[in-house]
């Protein structure tokens, strides 16, 4: 047991009564390390009432019944504070509000953390991360159906690894879920739910994968500029596809998002939608020159009101919340990504055609132009080259020809 640095008692205060009644409300009056606080038991009563519950015993089913409210808050409230161990008002009204017992069996529960952080994320509209954060929960309770943060250790996560192995899933996806456990820790150990030393990822490399990324290289951007659509949704496609490789390899989320009053001037300046509401990354602005092949895509696709806060593409018309924005999102990625298949089988590409290649074409052309790795880690929004150089693929072999061959060009 900790030393304990908290108290907690219960004030009836008679300054707010019900109107028109003698009721006042009963409150929790908590101390912790000298901040002191009050905490509203939604209970009213009168002074009388409330003084026969506080004697201990005795009194009509009324009184008793009072009494056993007020005992359940009070040891609701000690137990949370004995089991935390940085205690603050913050984490204290949290779970003190939950209906979900966090302590559990005396163990941290995870569900609730990972709850917590849902909440929170949907509430900020990352719905993306809302989504990842249920699907990795669901594999972990798959896997342990009653999870604790003081039950993960490092043979835990091994043990979790083999397991998502054995059930067909890739290395990448048990990584991600992985990484996503690591960040309710960080998250449980910041906001004083448990202690630093049931840490498991100290010595755990969780990893990563250095899975090679498709790109188009000259001879295919060429070929698919040059490919004449045979209906009206391929040439959307296409242009969709282009668009987001002449703005910077622009994610086709970041793309659905875009505002019209994100052109200013000859450019276009934005903020990636999956850095824009985490502290991990900086909020910097992403500058795309506005090319006249970029002008004319939203000329023929994009909303024809151009008000400032009206997205440029149509996808998001009619949308009212960010559920609802994001499933939008998504099936529009998903029949354009169809669409450009099709366009690849036609050309004869090795490569499955879909809208993330224009990322990775776009910071591959730069990278086999001799651009700089910082050049190119600014024009994409990443906060590290190492990201970067996940995106660029290796020069290929008939490059290495050309330039072993311009090496005595001199002579």
């Amino acid at each position: 047991m900790k030393d304990k640095n908290y108290s907690v008692n219960i004030y009836w205060d008679k300054r707010y009564p019900k109107v028109g009644t003698e009721l006042c409300p009963i409150q929790l009056f908590v101390n912790i390390n000298g901040l002191q606080f009050k905490v509203s038991l939604k209970l009213y009563s009168s002074s009388e009432d409330y003084i026969a519950a506080m004697r201990g015993r005795g009194g009509s089913l009324d009184i008793k019944e009072l009494r056993k409210q007020i005992n359940d808050y009070k040891d609701k409230a000690e137990k949370i504070l004995e089991r935390l161990p940085n205690p603050s008002r913050e984490t204290f009204n949290r779970l003190f509000k939950s209906e979900t017992d966090l302590f559990a069996s005396n163990k941290t529960d995870v569900s609730f953390l990972f709850g917590e952080y849902i909440r929170t994320c949907e509430e900020e509209d990352r719905i993306k991360t809302a989504l990842n954060l249920k699907a990795a929960l669901n594999s972990f309770k798959k896997f342990r159906p009653k999870l604790f943060l003081e039950d993960i250790d490092e043979a835990f996560l091994k043990g979790y690894r083999r397991w998502m192995e054995n059930q067909g899933n890739s290395a990448t996806t048990a990584q991600i879920y992985m990484r996503n456990l690591r960040s309710i820790f960080n998250k449980a150990i910041k906001d004083g739910y448990i202690s630093e030393k049931h840490y498991p990822f100290r010595n755990y490399t969780i990893g990563t994968t250095a899975k090679s990324k498709s790109v188009l290289y000259s001879e295919q951007l060429k070929a698919l500029w040059e490919y004449e659509p045979s209906g009206l949704r391929e040439r959307r496609a296409k242009d969709y596809w282009f668009f987001c490789y002449l703005c910077n390899g622009m994610n086709f989320k970041d793309a659905v998002y875009l505002k019209y009053k994100d052109m200013k001037g000859e450019n276009i300046s934005f903020v990636r939608e999956k850095t824009k509401h985490t502290n991990t990354v900086s909020e910097k602005a992403i500058k795309v020159y506005l090319h006249d092949e970029i002008r004319r895509i939203i000329e023929a696709w994009g909303n024809k009101d151009g008000k400032p806060d009206e997205h440029i593409f149509p996808m998001l018309n009619g949308c009212k919340t960010a559920i609802e924005r994001e499933k939008r999102r998504k099936t529009h990625q998903r029949l354009t990504n169809r669409m450009l298949n099709g366009i690849g089988v036609k050309l004869g590409f090795e490569e499955r055609l879909v809208l993330n290649l224009a990322r990775h074409s776009f910071a591959t052309h730069l990278k086999l132009a001799g651009t700089p790795v910082s050049f190119i880690t600014d024009a994409l929004g990443h906060s590290s080259g190492k990201t970067t150089e996940h995106y660029l693929k290796s020069i290929p072999d008939e490059k290495y020809k050309a330039i072993s061959d311009s090496l005595l060009s001199f002579k």
